[in-house]
């Protein structure tokens, strides 16, 4: 038994993820990582970025979430409604730096950018929205275009 995140993904074939002495989700580290069935879940595994949004649209499974300047699609994994609150859910290196306006892309400012090794980690604002994301290059603070993709940003009903 461990708890970090971590060690028991590398040394694991399944993971047993407990919510309060409860059976939360149970997989192997990739099924866990990858595909989430609780807010609690995706929050738990990886580096996230968590959006407090308002569901505006309902397809399906995919959904529409909008902020005070802002709007994304994603991925509807709880019951969601049309005017409701919602917590989106999307790994830091998911999130990507575009070229320019494009689906599900938000324009941020670029608050700072750390260099951590192998990588850099970008801090993004823009009204409500803060945001991470990983790069491999430096930036200079500014306008950017950044990418959210649909089928990576996990939404949950708001608790």
């Amino acid at each position: 038994m461990t708890h970090d995140q971590t060690e028991a993904m590398a040394m694991s074939d399944r993971i047993l993820l407990l919510k309060n002495g409860r059976i939360e989700q149970e997989g192997t580290p990739a099924e866990l990582y990858a595909t989430p069935k609780s807010l609690y879940s995706a929050e738990f595994m990886g580096s996230n970025n968590k959006l407090t949004a308002r569901v505006v649209a309902v397809d399906g499974h995919r959904v529409r979430i909008a902020g005070a300047d802002w709007e994304l699609s994603g991925q509807a994994i709880d019951h969601v409604t049309v005017g409701a609150g919602a917590q989106a859910v999307i790994r830091l290196e998911r999130v990507s730096v575009a070229d320019g306006p494009g689906d599900n892309r938000v324009r941020a400012r670029l608050v700072t950018a750390m260099y951590l090794g192998d990588r850099w980690e970008y801090l993004f604002d823009r009204g409500d929205l803060r945001f991470r994301a990983f790069g491999h290059m430096p930036r200079e603070a500014g306008e950017y275009w950044v990418e959210f993709p649909a089928n990576d940003c996990w939404v949950f009903a708001a608790a």
